[in-house]
């Protein structure tokens, strides 16, 4: 390791892409792995079309020739039809071609992590004591950094245990707070979690430590660093700036202090001495969660993406000095390092012969004819033949099974390495334990090992991987290496006898290195990747440019310009071909493994830096270079001819990259005067960009399935490896070259209805979060003036009306949505740090666990959140009311509520048309819906071709009926104005609410009928209701009658227009079920008690949906024997939704045509059904009861109404008729049909007592709470005492 090299870059990962282009729905890297295993296998998903189309090869040689001459046109017709490329000879190495010379001599640390298990600052501490430029900066100041480095098992949860602090010799400086376990040696997986978001510390905690640092360094008389308090009563970070100049002398201050060897000795000596008395003499509002006490402070030190040459073959011993110089490793736990080497291959013009007599000096201890020791024989160099007959070497190997090479290899000036990638087709073999049956690795730990394959430039089966550990074939080599250290099993220290581990564990814990993670790829990439770890054709920068012409804000706007202008220099992929052209540049193939080395394993007086270089470190890299992994890496490599691989890359993308060159060019203007690109080009730049990045990394997760699949991107990517786009994109050649999206096609998301996008992270990532709600919300606009739903007001017969609708409705749903976030982040923020700690008292846990589940159950409610459905105003009270004494004045009110809807309305115009930079009350600040609404007004108005004289009445029309429809009732508001000069308040905040519940002054709004063939129309549509509401024998509806109104319909005699067999999935025409169904059909009478009954009954039953299950028998009535007592049980029992993701329990529909069957079925002695059941000993046969049961159609439900007797316990299980339960007799049910009709006609009060009599009180209270009747004004009880099963019901039939 080089101490000048300054580069401290972070570790290259294979196929990892940046956060702007991680897709919500990626495709699963498994997914690709499998369709390159097997090539003729089909996903999931697959489209029917894209299967149905013909693939065609294509030939490397062609796409390269088009590349060179600039075919564009042909790039792009390519593009639209599906290929998969296929590599010409010309372009290839033969790898058993004897002028191969190979090598893997160059070798590299990528990264390196050290874990102390002492309590100190051993990590920070040299070997060599005397370094005059030796320095420490202590940084106080990123508490919320998070602790990233990969593949690195700390030996503790390091959840709220993380703090970093600095910097020292390039490395980075963890303070890790390590449980006391962990510092014992003890296993630390059951060690107690720490409940944090992430790995640093939490605010309390972050103080705690820093004032015991500032302690430290003051009693040590560091500069003057002062602790006016020991232990400082607020634990916040602002409150700590008055107690302590740690953080800098001034209130804003960012102080780094540079500390000399001698002063991090001395806080090191400080730390170990002190730390112990300074936990147990905390006061107990510290100690309250144990922090302190169960962890000690230890450091860790981490050094990173260095890529730093090391194990140069004429520097072993100066770089094994260095290592030693660098830490002090008694205390060092273990070591985390990644390993690379690079593997060259070059065509060689001649060879030149080894001195025999060299090579026998310098391999004294033997030379021998194979590497393996089991089967390997001396030779005597002198007679053993050079070639073989096929005029490759004869190999010949040291005593540790290392190549000794017999020839120098002669190559011409300029001739640079070849290019390879590995076959992926059978890569899965090298990480299969079945290589080395027998070969004893079970004490690393080591099965078959997971590991992903990334295809590079659109080949398919040929790029990159990553595995979760090592090629098979290294392990018997790290078998040997860990073989020969000097392991010290009886050091107390690192005695792990006592941990309770299985034997696996326990042989894998006790070596001392473990195979980690491992990957390869083409050395290449670190030449085209900036500093970060993206190059530039991987982050997307189109796609952010476009997308910036949809944002607002001068710092947005400016961002927009700087990536607008960024692209204008050069487009991505253009940057791409200015790094790679040209330039000479390694093109091996690394192979890069990590090993975690268990350094407290090794003896005491072993553990050094240069015993760890030269014993440990040397021998891993020397390792790729052994033949035994030579030759396995030979057999999975495709060799390139020099300076192809990053052209291919080129070659193969070229259609791809015009294609973006084409959609830039095409919107230039756009982008030049700022207006709004399509978003239909938006995604499809966005899909194209992801698809580029594919190509260049291979990683399945830039795929977004959603809008690539059915753009075909996404399927060719990982069945063909050459991308295709479907007929949705089409291109025009007549003038210019054009892309055309076909918009009507487009597709749209089957949960949302929204237009799939896949630019949804980038926008969060360089715009935010509302402003992607905002563009994907007007694209949702435009999508739906193209592409209106047939479902949507289908009643309504003018389009216009419908878009016009159709639009604003989508802008409400913005608008609520808005809402939803806002209550979040406020409730939220209100509720901090209440109820938490240990000063917290119950009654502040509870109240903050209540508006926490209350907050929770509201934001789960999918639709209508601001009405009083499902319980959401009940639940927005209970989140949003921070003192429960208030809860019974409902939300904080406004000075404004109540008002009316049209007021709202008007508000919500108003505030559209306002040209002011910052939204106004009802828009709220940072949400997506006043340009929503802005742009869906003036839809709306053009859709209706409206003049500006009667533009706002029409308007308000529209968006009346759309906030009624969604049911918005009550809407957040800005806080009330305070007496004193200045404006009022404008921005709308979460705890001030106005009920819209008032009547309108002037009445409600007209209706949206105009014209007078309209008014005729209404007028004759009302007196033809009149009539059929006087006539018992016309066709009714249930949907528009609420329980309350049931009285109305009294007088019909036929079944409402929802009761219909087609609901039901019944069996074939014969079954008694079907029979059964079809008799209720043709023999109901309204007039007759029983079948009034049945359906009146059936009506209340669906409207407890879901609510309509039971539980088990009660233990209580297993001695009882007496029908009354089971039937009052039953009728009892709490009204119970289904169990979770149970279906079917939503369409009242369904509920009121079975439960009216079943009902009138058992009371017809004649019914198919009782005939059924009078041949089969009163059973209603598994075809009835398997259809039914499940859904609560059942005997126990009966009883529960009132409508039938119970007459044993297993009533509440399979009941047989007649032995167990009966319905009720002719002279009860009479009674009982008299009752029901008269509570429904006693009106307004008698609708409740009703509903208590067939379902009992609670029930009957729920169904008030949501209008089906009006309750008798009772007081206010318990949300314990009114929770019935699951909130969510589907509106009463």
């Amino acid at each position: 390791m080089q101490a000048e090299n300054t580069s401290n870059e972070e570790m290259y990962l294979v196929g990892e892409i940046p956060e702007e282009l991680h897709a919500d729905d990626g495709a699963a890297a498994d997914e690709l792995q499998r369709i390159i295993a097997h090539e003729h296998s089909e996903t999931a998903k697959i489209i029917k079309g894209f299967t149905r189309t013909e693939r065609h090869a294509v030939k490397l040689l062609t796409l390269q020739k088009e590349y060179e001459k600039n075919q564009q046109k042909r790039a792009l017709m390519r593009l639209m039809r599906r290929q998969r490329v296929e590599i010409d000879d010309r372009y290839l190495h033969d790898v058993s071609n004897a002028d191969l010379a190979w090598a893997a001599n160059k070798h590299f640390i990528d990264m390196m992590v050290i874990v102390t298990d002492k309590p100190g600052l051993h990590a920070l501490l040299p070997q060599n004591d005397t370094d005059p430029s030796y320095v420490f900066k202590l940084d106080l100041h990123q508490r919320h950094r998070t602790w990233k480095a990969k593949h690195v098992d700390l030996g503790f949860d390091p959840a709220g245990h993380m703090l970093y602090i600095g910097t020292y010799n390039q490395e980075e400086i963890w303070l890790a707070m390590a449980p006391t376990a962990f510092i014992r040696a003890e296993w630390t997986a059951a060690a107690k979690h720490i409940d944090a978001p992430n790995s640093a510390l939490t605010q309390r905690h972050f103080c705690m430590i820093t004032t015991f640092l500032a302690h430290q360094l003051h009693e040590g008389g560091y500069k003057d660093i002062q602790i006016r308090t020991s232990y400082p009563l607020e634990l916040t970070q602002a409150d700590m700036r008055q107690h302590t100049n740690i953080f800098g002398h001034e209130l804003i201050d960012r102080e780094i202090h540079e500390l000399t060897y001698r002063e991090v000795k001395d806080l090191h000596t400080r730390m170990v001495a002190r730390y112990e008395d300074f936990a147990s003499e905390a006061p107990e509002r510290w100690l309250g969660d144990g922090y302190l006490r169960d962890n000690v402070p230890i450091m860790i030190a981490v050094r990173y993406g260095q890529n730093q040459e090391i194990c140069r073959f004429d520097r072993i011993d100066e770089e094994a000095n260095h290592w030693n110089r660098l830490h002090r490793y008694k205390c060092v736990r273990t070591m985390v390092v990644a390993l690379a080497t690079h593997v060259k291959c070059v065509p060689v013009t001649g060879w030149e012969d080894v001195d025999v007599g060299a090579i026998m000096r310098d391999n004294v201890e033997g030379i021998y004819d194979s590497p393996s020791e089991d089967d390997r024989q001396l030779v005597n160099l002198r007679d053993y033949p050079l070639l073989d007959d096929n005029g490759h070497e004869m190999n010949i190997y040291d005593w540790r099974g290392h190549r000794i090479p017999r020839r120098h290899a002669l190559i011409d000036d300029g001739i640079s390495t070849a290019g390879m990638l590995f076959q992926l087709r059978n890569l899965h073999e090298v990480f299969e334990d079945r290589l080395f049956d027998g070969g004893g690795d079970s004490d690393l730990g080591i099965d078959s090992t997971a590991h992903f394959l990334y295809p590079i430039g659109c080949l398919g089966n040929i790029g990159q991987f990553q595995a979760n550990g090592v090629m098979n074939c290294f392990l018997p080599l790290v078998r040997s290496i860990n073989d020969r250290l000097a392991v010290d099993d009886d050091d107390d220290d690192d005695d792990d006898d006592d941990i309770d581990l299985d034997a696996s564990t326990q042989a894998h814990v006790t070596r001392v290195i473990s195979p980690v993670s491992s990957q390869g790829y083409n050395a290449y990439v670190h030449r085209i990747r900036a500093r970060s770890r993206f190059h530039d054709v991987q982050r997307g920068m189109m796609t952010a440019a476009f997308l910036g012409t949809h944002v607002s804000g001068q710092a947005n706007l400016n961002k927009a310009h700087d990536l607008r202008r960024l692209c204008n220099i050069a487009l991505p992929f253009d940057r791409y071909h200015e790094k790679i052209i040209g330039a000479n540049f390694d093109q091996s193939l690394r192979v890069e493994n990590v090993f975690t080395i268990r350094v407290g394993r090794l003896r005491r007086a072993e553990r050094t830096g240069r015993y760890i270089f030269k014993n440990i470190i040397h021998p891993l890299l020397r390792m790729t270079s052994h033949p035994t992994v030579l030759q396995v890496i030979k057999r999975h490599v495709v060799v390139f001819r020099q300076d192809v691989l990053p052209s291919i890359v080129e070659w193969t993308t070229f259609g791809l990259c015009t294609a973006l060159r084409v959609l830039w060019s095409m919107h230039q203007l756009n982008l030049e005067n700022g207006i709004p690109v399509p978003p239909y080009c938006v995604e499809l730049t966005a899909a194209l960009e992801r698809t580029l990045n594919f190509s260049h990394t291979g990683n399945p997760k830039v795929l977004s399935k959603g809008l690539m699949d059915p753009l075909w991107l996404s399927l060719s990517c990982m069945s063909d490896g050459m991308p295709c786009v479907s007929p949705i994109v089409s291109l025009e050649t007549s003038e210019h070259l054009t892309l055309r999206v076909r918009r009507s096609e487009w597709p749209v998301s089957t949960r949302t209805a929204y237009p799939e996008v896949c630019s949804r992270r980038s926008m969060l990532l360089n715009f935010g979060i509302p402003h992607f709600n905002a563009y994907h919300a007007i694209f949702h606009v435009k999508h739906g003036i193209c592409n209106l739903p047939d479902t949507f007001e289908s009643h309504i017969t003018d389009r216009s009306t419908r878009l016009a609708l159709y639009i604003i409705t989508l802008a409400v749903r913005v608008y609520e949505t808005d809402v939803r976030t806002l209550v979040q982040s406020g409730v939220n923020a209100s509720l901090g740090d209440v109820g938490q700690g240990p000063d917290a008292n119950d009654h502040e846990v509870a109240i903050r666990l209540e508006r926490t589940q209350a907050l929770e159950a509201w934001s789960n409610i999918k639709d209508k959140i601001l009405g009083y459905e499902c319980r959401a105003h009940t639940h927005l009270v209970r989140a949003v009311v921070s003192d429960p004494r208030n809860l019974i004045d409902g939300l904080p009110k406004s000075v404004h509520s109540p008002k009316s809807i049209q007021w709202f309305a008007r508000e919500m115009i108003s505030a559209s048309a306002s040209g002011a930079a910052h939204p106004r009350a009802p828009f709220i600040s940072g949400g997506g819906a006043l340009p929503v609404m802005r742009v869906a007004l003036s839809e709306a108005k053009c859709q209706l071709g409206i003049t500006n004289m009667d533009s706002e009445a029409n308007v308000l029309d529209l968006l009346v009926r759309v906030l009624n429809k969604r049911h918005v009732m009550n809407v957040p508001w800005s806080r009330n104005p305070t007496p004193g000069p200045g404006r009022p308040p404008s921005t709308v905040v979460y705890d001030s609410w106005v009920n819209l519940g008032s009547r309108h002054p002037h009445g409600a709004s007209e209706p949206l009928i105009v014209g007078p063939s309209q008014r005729r129309i209404a007028d004759a549509t009302q007196s033809s209701t009149i009539a059929s509401e006087k006539d018992c024998r016309a066709p009714w509806s249930v949907n528009d009658l609420s329980i309350q109104e049931l009285h109305r319909m009294l007088d019909r005699s036929t079944l409402p227009i929802e009761w219909s067999l087609q609901l039901i999935s019944l069996p074939n025409s014969d079954s008694y079920v079907t029979k059964t169904y079809e008799w209720v059909r043709d023999n109901y009478d309204g007039s007759r008690p029983v079948h009034q009954t049945a359906l009146i009954v059936a009506i209340i039953f669906a409207a407890v949906l879901p609510n309509i299950l039971h539980d088990s028998t009660p233990s209580h009535l297993r001695s009882v024997t007496t029908p009354e007592a089971i039937t009052h049980a039953v009728r009892s029992s709490p009204w119970c939704p289904p169990p979770p993701g149970r279906k079917g329990f939503t369409s009242s529909h369904h509920f009121v045509t079975m439960m009216s069957t079943f009902i009138i079925a058992m009371y017809e002695p004649t019914s198919p059904l009782r005939i059924y059941m009078n041949e089969h000993q009163g059973n209603m046969g598994a075809p009835w009861t398997s259809k039914h049961g499940a859904k609560g159609i059942k005997p126990f439900n009966l009883v529960r109404m009132g409508l039938a007797t119970a007459h044993g316990i297993n009533i509440y299980t399979s009941p047989k008729y007649g032995m167990l339960w009966r319905v009720l007799t002719s002279s009860e049910i009479i009674n009982y049909h008299s009752h029901l009709l008269r509570q429904l006609r006693d009106q307004p009060y008698g609708p409740h007592s009703a509903l208590v009599f067939v379902v009992g009180e609670t029930m009957a209270n729920n169904l008030a709470c949501t209008n089906q009747v009006k309750g008798r004004g009772l007081t206010r009880k318990s949300e314990s005492s009114v929770e019935v099963g699951s909130s969510k019901r589907p509106r009463l039939v």
